[in-house]
Formats: structure tokens, C-alpha cells, sequence
């Protein structure tokens, strides 16, 4: 598979459909799946022909988080912070300013960055048999944390970031994670149907009526910490317990964490 049919993008009606097309690797992104995605927001954004988006996985899963094997078993700061900016790019707003509206049609797995992946798109539609979940605590490793979550979600996000548990769709549909939950054969059609609303919608609103809410949210301070953040997150990737949880990961084994 060449690179460029990673991630696909077609135009349909003034829909642009971004497929995640490495579904025998789940979807998980790599480096160049990353880079991909952030050609397409841009491409997206000033696509006159293209009012909005639906971003899907081919296969039966939406997305398996970051691929933790690319970087080898024991990876340095370096490598794990390239890494990191790297998928940064990837997320509408956090790499490319996206403010045409955005919906994910997540189907099977929505797992670490496959979340961050879903929870940065502005609407949700998950099929009633898919998962979600934030497998960092469970692999000794973290990135920024997503500042797509509103603050009614707190008490949730806690929960599923400190648990490091999956959630159904349906529980993440009433936590408000997520926008819709549909029957598996359900899912695109939902999809096509919430963007043909969009499409529909006066644009100069849409625009503005993201970039206020989105600029609402990262005007908090909350939102504006990276450099504290990164007082946590430095340790975190300099720790044994990262390697020993990365080589665990790949060695299909439970980790066993020092806190050091």
C-alpha cells in the first residue's frame, strides 16, 4: 500500500469523506497516516467544492490508537516527542485550523489517539456496538491531554482517562461523548444524513459559530498550560515505567509499573 492511499479523500455532493484506510493494521495511525490527515484537513478547509467533512476507518475499526510498534521497543525522549507533534498534526485545531464542521463516524474502536481523533471532530455518530477507550494508564505513557472535552464531562473524562477501561457507546453517548448511536448498518447513513443538514447550513455561520465556541474553550486558562503540562508529561516519558510499558504492550504481557 503506498502512502498516499493511507488516508483517502473523496468529494461526494460537497462532502468530503476522509477514510483512515490501513484496516488491517486496525487503523492505527503511523507517522505518515498523521502527516496524511493533515494535508487532507488543510486540503479540506480550502476545499470550495467541500462543506463538510466525515472522517471514518475502513474495516470494522475506526481507529486503534497511534502504532506503539513503529517506535520500537525501546524508544527515546526524541523519538516519543517527534511522535507526539507528529500526531498533534493530525487533530483538526490542535495541527491545522479546521472550522468547517466535522463529523466522525466511528465504528468498533475508538482507542487512545483514535479518540482524541473522534473527540476533535465537532460531531459524533458511533455505532451501538463500538468502544472507547484511553489506554495510557494501562501502557505507562501519555500525550496532551484532549482539550475537546467540556467541562460537564469532567467527572467522566476523569474516569475513563484514570480507569483505563473501554466504554460502550451508549455509556459515552449519555456521558455526552457522543452525538448519536446507530445500528452497525446504520452508521454511514446517519453520517450522510447529519452532513446533508450541514452542508445545507449558511457557511459564514458554521465558521463562526465553531471558532466562538472552540475560541470560548481555549481562552480558559485550563486550556492554555501546555508548558505546566509539560512539567508532567517530560517525567512521564523519561520514566522506566514508560519503556516497561510500551515493551510490555508489545509483548502482549501485563506491565509491571515502579512509579519510577
Amino acid at each position: 500500500m503506498m502512502d498516499n492511499d493511507l488516508v483517502i479523500y473523496e468529494v461526494k455532493e460537497q462532502i468530503a469523506f476522509i477514510t483512515m484506510n490501513r484496516a488491517e493494521k486496525r487503523n492505527a495511525l503511523n507517522e505518515a497516516m498523521c502527516i496524511k490527515l493533515a494535508e487532507l484537513w488543510e486540503r479540506f478547509e480550502n476545499d470550495a467544492n467541500a462543506r463538510v467533512a466525515i472522517l471514518s476507518g475502513a474495516g470494522e475499526v475506526f481507529c486503534a490508537g497511534f502504532d506503539l510498534g513503529q517506535e520500537g521497543p525501546n524508544p527515546d525522549l526524541a523519538t516519543m516527542t517527534k511522535a507526539g507533534e507528529t500526531l498533534m498534526m493530525a487533530l483538526p485545531l490542535s495541527g491545522v485550523r479546521v472550522f468547517k464542521p466535522i463529523v466522525a463516524a466511528v465504528q468498533g474502536s475508538a482507542a487512545g489517539v483514535g479518540f482524541r481523533l473522534a473527540a476533535a471532530c465537532d460531531l459524533t455518530i458511533a455505532t451501538e456496538n463500538t468502544t472507547f477507550l484511553y489506554p495510557e494508564p494501562k501502557i505507562g505513557r501519555m500525550g496532551h491531554i484532549p482539550g475537546y472535552v467540556p467541562y460537564m464531562l469532567f467527572k467522566v473524562t476523569l474516569e475513563f482517562m484514570l480507569m483505563g477501561e473501554p466504554m460502550s457507546a451508549q455509556r459515552a453517548y449519555e456521558a455526552g461523548m457522543v452525538n448519536k448511536v446507530v445500528p452497525d448498518d446504520q452508521l454511514m447513513n446517519e453520517a450522510i444524513r447529519w452532513a446533508d443538514i450541514l452542508k445545507r447550513n449558511a457557511p459564514l455561520v458554521l465558521r463562526a459559530a465553531k471558532f466562538s465556541l472552540y475560541k470560548a474553550m481555549y481562552n480558559n486558562p485550563v486550556y492554555q498550560n501546555l508548558f505546566e503540562q509539560m512539567e508532567f508529561f517530560r517525567p512521564i516519558l523519561e520514566s522506566k515505567d514508560n519503556q516497561e510499558g510500551l515493551k510490555a504492550y508489545l509483548e502482549k504481557r501485563q506491565p509491571r509499573f515502579e512509579g519510577k
